[in-house]
């Protein structure tokens, strides 16, 4: 682990603890500063994208007080220093705040998704919350590794925890080849790469938005292609296209992207999913735009941040095909709870993904429809209309090379 210290003070800080149990829970102390609460607030609004976990300690017969923890901004702990010396001042504190990535996940700080679906938790563990899912062939940040697991950072900035059989570690250089003219994607819900053409023997399945190479062989009706963990096998012609156009697309057709939401109807809600497997609300409005080359944020907590507000009144007069509508209702202290998104059809029709139908369906917001959905209209609360330029809204090539570059 690396260990920060306060400029200046170097020599104090080489005293580290001797006899603290670091397997110990760190004892709370009621004397922390008003400034680190304050400044976990200032640095960190979303714990889903970004990390700031530290915690005081008060020291005992003789030894330092300290802050323990990890962050996941880079200047956070050089900030930490001057808030206290600027706020707090006296005698300093021990601190002891890895900046992530470190040490712990060694020198090779990127992967790749080797499945065709990851499954990424919200802790370390198989019994943990399914938070999000990763297709295969997809780039991830690797920041922190514990017992077995690493947590990783995805392409929409959203932090959670993979389990190490499920990526292939790279370097940046090694990612970004895997990025060539030979990739492609599959358009497909779900198919299989198989050991020989004609073959029954299964190397993976293959969901839509699944990236491989093409090994430059083919037969009759098949292809060659390499998975990211080098594996080969042959998929049948006509499931692959080009990764390039797609994820540099000159514009979002909206009448492609109702076409791609309005296929998706009918497959089953699945908390945390992203994929053709099962999706969650914003699961499924997230994959309706990333199969049209663009990555927006994953919860609809989020998304209701992205684009542009569309006004509601009574007759969405306002509304056009392809905007997101947002449902929930207010906290007691009169904030808003974003805790729905689905996909405006028109003519007050939308289809969702909704834990109350199993699936995802349309519905309406028309009392007159035989679709209408009384629940749905008592708890709107927002439209947004996310289109290319806008906040939040990024190619896939854009997203990619963002989280590469980092």
């Amino acid at each position: 682990m690396q260990h920060n210290v306060f400029l200046g003070f170097l020599p104090f800080f080489l005293l580290l603890f001797a006899g603290c149990n670091e397997n110990e829970a760190p004892k709370s102390s009621p004397t922390e500063p008003a400034f680190l609460a304050e400044l976990r607030a200032d640095l960190v609004s979303d714990r889903r994208t970004d990390r700031f976990e530290v915690s005081w300690i008060s020291g005992e017969a003789g030894v330092p007080d300290t802050i323990n923890g990890y962050t996941t901004l880079p200047g956070a702990v050089a900030r930490m220093k001057r808030e206290w010396e600027n706020n707090v001042g006296g005698e300093v504190p021990v601190v002891h705040v890895r900046t992530l990535p470190d040490s712990a996940v060694g020198e090779l700080r990127f992967g790749l998704v080797r499945v065709s679906v990851a499954n990424l938790r919200s802790k370390p563990g198989h019994s943990q919350e399914l938070a999000t899912q990763a297709l295969l062939g997809s780039p991830l940040q690797l920041l922190d590794f514990r017992d077995g697991w690493y947590l990783v950072r995805t392409p929409d900035r959203y932090l959670a925890w993979l389990e190490e059989g499920a990526l292939t570690r790279l370097d940046s250089t090694q990612l970004m080849a895997w990025y060539g003219d030979d990739l492609y994607y599959s358009i497909t819900p779900a198919t299989f790469v198989y050991s020989a053409p004609g073959s029954g023997n299964i190397v993976t399945d293959l969901v839509a938005g699944n990236l491989v190479q093409t090994t430059g062989m083919a037969q009759s009706g098949w292809i060659g292609v390499k998975l990211p963990d080098g594996k080969t096998g042959w998929v049948e012609r006509g499931i692959l296209k080009p990764y390039e156009t797609w994820a540099n697309p000159d514009d979002l057709s909206i009448e492609q992207l109702l076409t791609t939401a309005s296929s998706l109807a009918g497959r089953p809600y699945l908390w945390g999913g992203t994929s053709s497997k099962g999706m969650d609300c914003s699961g499924f409005t997230k994959m309706t735009y990333f199969m049209n080359g663009y990555v927006i944020p994953r919860d609809a907590s989020q998304q209701v941040h992205a684009g542009t507000p569309v006004s509601l009144d009574n007759n969405f007069s306002s509304l056009r095909a392809g905007d997101l509508l947002f449902f929930g209702n207010y906290r007691a202290d009169g904030s808003e709870r974003i805790s729905h998104v689905g996909c405006y059809l028109g003519a007050g029709r939308f289809v969702h993904s909704g834990a109350d139908n199993g699936r995802i369906t349309i519905n309406s917001l028309l009392p007159e429809d035989e679709l209408f959905a009384a629940h749905r209209l008592e708890s709107l609360m927002r439209a947004k209309r996310l289109s290319p330029g806008t906040s939040g809204v990024q190619s896939i090539e854009e997203a990619f090379k963002a989280l590469i570059s980092e």
